[in-house]
């Protein structure tokens, strides 16, 4: 029988506290949101915003065309 794992996620969107800005170059920042496999993680995980979710995959997916951040990790 498999488990299941609970989540915790933070009660406030750490990128709304800070009012950080999201930018695609900005890759120390993008790699904290990112799996040591490459794969981007989800708000479960981040306990970020869904508003800010999207700007970090968008932002992300726009590092890796540009080679700031690879494809996959392994």
């Amino acid at each position: 029988m498999k488990q299941k794992r609970n989540l915790v996620r933070a009660k406030r969107c750490p990128l709304c506290l800070a009012h950080t800005v999201i930018d695609y170059k900005d890759t120390v920042l993008l790699r904290k949101y990112i799996s040591e496999r490459g794969k981007i993680l989800g708000r479960a995980r981040t306990g970020i915003c869904a508003k800010h979710q999207r700007i970090i995959t968008k932002s992300i997916k726009r590092a890796r065309i540009v080679a700031l951040l690879p494809f996959v990790q392994g």
